[in-house]
């Protein structure tokens, strides 16, 4: 069961992230060569196994919220 959730989770990690780097790469506004841009497209997804689980649980609770008021 843990192993088909570690599955899903880094299939949408992996789908996210060439989604992000696809926007990067096609963007005009800031040149390809910019160390800073590249360290944090490779940077920001370390930080997924905290910030998706905490974003899901704020979509959910929001949800419940409306559907409750």
């Amino acid at each position: 069961m843990s192993g088909n959730i570690v599955n899903w989770y880094l299939t949408i990690s992996i789908m996210v992230f060439t989604y992000w780097f696809m926007l990067f790469y096609q963007d005009l506004s800031t040149p390809n060569d910019d160390l800073i841009s590249w360290a944090f497209l490779l940077i920001a997804p370390l930080f997924w196994p905290i910030v998706l689980p905490i974003s899901s649980w704020e979509l959910g609770r929001k949800a419940l919220k409306n559907i409750l008021f």
